[in-house]
């Protein structure tokens, strides 16, 4: 009778497991899926911008033989820093919830806005509509596409702390999401 008792909580706890196991894994999938939404809309977002900044170039090249034109220098600074923060951003698609590729996505990112700002600052009138529209972009729509992936990452996380999933979830090395503060880089 005790062998059919405890075979009867083994089972229980089997079954426990292995639900409470599928659980994490599916929120953790939630929270890479929201990831690869907010990865999408900050591609996009900097690839309008040096789409920008190609077509700017363009107009201000000096003639052939003449050397480097009015603010091409401050437009080159922008295009290498979304370069830096693109190739951040296919890292941080082979590694969604890696925490160190999030830190430099925000360092990439308030450096791709200073860029941004500095130019806003110089004498070149034919950028700066466009780079305003790009920073209002930026603004706007990089917060609100965190949303989602906030509210995944905060039941991810809580479901980590809950007890007993907490014991199988450090048996697993499965570790808890972060979330992204554009706060920073908004204002």
């Amino acid at each position: 009778m005790e062998a059919l008792i405890f075979g009867l909580l083994m089972a229980i706890a089997l079954f426990w497991a292995v639900g409470a196991h599928n659980r994490l894994v599916r929120l953790r999938a939630e929270v890479v899926r929201q990831w690869d939404s907010v990865d999408a809309v900050w591609l996009r977002l900097l690839v309008r911008l040096q789409g920008g900044i190609a077509a700017r170039q363009s107009l201000v090249a000096p003639p052939v033989g003449e050397g480097v034109a009015e603010g091409e220098g401050e437009l080159q600074a922008l295009q290498s820093a979304c370069d830096e923060l693109i190739e951040a951003l296919l890292q941080a698609r082979l590694q969604p919830l890696a925490v160190d590729g999030q830190k430099q996505l925000l360092a990439l990112h308030q450096k791709v806005v200073l860029e941004i700002r500095a130019l806003l600052q110089t004498d070149n009138e034919a950028v700066k509509p466009d780079l305003e529209i790009a920073l209002s972009r930026m603004r706007q729509t990089l917060p609100a596409a965190l949303i989602p992936y906030h509210v995944a990452v905060a039941t991810y996380n809580d479901a980590l702390a809950m007890q007993p999933a907490a014991w199988l979830a450090k048996r697993l090395g499965l570790q808890p999401a972060t979330k992204m503060d554009l706060s920073v880089s908004a204002s």
